[in-house]
């Protein structure tokens, strides 16, 4: 894929970002393969668990209900019967946390494009982990200048 065109998912999936309501951290996914749209996801809560705002403003229950933007993606291409195998997905604006990794891992999603951005250091193990796991696996993280 040109360099273009992995602007062009960045942007999207920096758009999808804006479409979650958490007031700290909203992260957007686009799963692509072959300059095709497979799926996507933001962060929030599973479909029909309601979003209000005490429960978005208490980190402790927050957590504990947040599908992140990944998962949302993966679970999106699942309902859907879409296989993610030998797709790039692009996240907006970090690397995926671990646990996210593992499902890419699992997908079998071959590339992760992310733009270079400041890693809070609440999430740097995590993120550190990520890395260590996907080049383990053979998954090319990129990181681009946007």
């Amino acid at each position: 894929m040109t360099l273009k065109w992995d602007i062009r998912f960045l942007e999207l999936a920096k758009h999808l970002s804006s479409w979650s309501k958490d007031p700290s951290t909203q992260v957007g996914a686009v799963a692509v393969k072959d300059r095709r749209i497979l799926a996507t996801g933001y962060n929030g809560f599973p479909r029909g668990v309601a979003d209000l705002p005490g429960r978005l403003e208490n980190r402790n229950e927050k957590y504990l209900r947040t599908v992140h933007a990944e998962a949302n993606a993966v679970a999106q291409a699942a309902k859907n019967a879409i296989s993610l195998s030998g797709a790039d997905i692009y996240v907006w604006p970090f690397i995926p946390c671990s646990s996210c990794c593992t499902l890419l891992i699992q997908a079998g999603v071959r590339r992760v494009v992310v733009p270079d951005t400041t890693i809070p250091d609440r999430w740097e193990g995590s993120f550190k982990m990520s890395q260590a796991m996907f080049s383990e696996v053979g998954i090319d993280l990129v990181i681009i200048d946007v």
